[in-house]
């Protein structure tokens, strides 16, 4: 799957994470090993997901997300926060 998918799923509320989730940590020199690694196009690790049905109690999120199926990130948030975070958010809003 493309990140831009993967992005695409984060801003339609389609992947979501679960409320358990521990917060960002990653300090700027992770951020630039995950950088350098995709520029290279060195395998940056996978994806653990869990399709559940939506329950607003599970999900930690701020905003209206529709209903039927989520897909809830269990393992790669860090990764998937980074690039996020590069990606779709201004430098003003998302700083390390």
């Amino acid at each position: 799957m493309k990140v831009s998918t993967i992005l695409d799923h984060i801003d339609s509320g389609h992947m979501a994470l679960p409320e358990f989730q521990r917060g960002y940590v990653w300090n700027r020199d992770q951020v630039r090993g995950l950088f350098g690694s995709l520029y290279r196009r060195h395998p940056v690790g996978m994806l653990l997901v869990w399709a559940t049905k939506r329950r607003r109690q599970s999900i930690a999120a701020t905003v209206s997300l529709p209903g039927g199926v989520v897909k809830l990130l269990l393992d790669g948030q860090q990764r998937m926060t980074t690039l996020y975070g590069v990606v779709r958010v201004s430098r003003q809003v998302f700083r390390w």
